[in-house]
């Protein structure tokens, strides 16, 4: 009789106490704080990175795409929930058509962007080590601004 009674507190109460405390573990959150947004058209398009290499390439290790409809006076806030503690580098793209990539007219951008918490002011898009930040695991919140030519 134990061993069924043991059977059966392990096929139950072992898989609820680990959902209960190893999942919270799991469950950091990116706040993402946009502000500048100029357009309600579209979309807006995170893309992450993790080193140099990959910005350069162009091949992000994560993209997500956020409607604009809770967006306030030029503002948006949404969360990531499931980046592991690291370092990042956020490239954002207002994409007004939704075709997934930045337009460009003449060389210049023709929809928005930014890097989190780093304001673009020069003519090539920044390293990842200037708009790179720690990613602790704990609930973090970082500030990017839309910018446009």
């Amino acid at each position: 009789m134990t061993n069924h009674l043991l059977t059966i507190l392990m096929k139950t109460i072992f898989p609820i106490l680990l959902i209960l405390f190893v999942f919270p573990a799991f469950s950091q959150n990116l706040t993402v704080e946009i502000t500048g947004i100029k357009t309600e058209k579209g979309a807006i398009q995170l893309s992450v990175f993790r080193d140099n290499k990959t910005v350069v390439e162009e091949t992000p290790f994560r993209i997500y795409n956020f409607n604009k409809e809770k967006m306030v006076d030029g503002k948006l806030t949404v969360t990531i929930s499931d980046l592991e503690p690291d370092t990042y580098g956020i490239a954002l793209i207002d994409d007004k058509n939704g075709n997934g990539k930045m337009d460009y007219r003449l060389l210049m951008p023709i929809e928005g962007f930014g890097f989190s918490n780093y304001l673009f002011n020069g003519s090539r898009r920044p390293q990842f080590e200037s708009f790179a930040f720690p990613f602790s695991g704990n609930d973090t919140t970082i500030s990017m601004v839309v910018q446009y030519f």
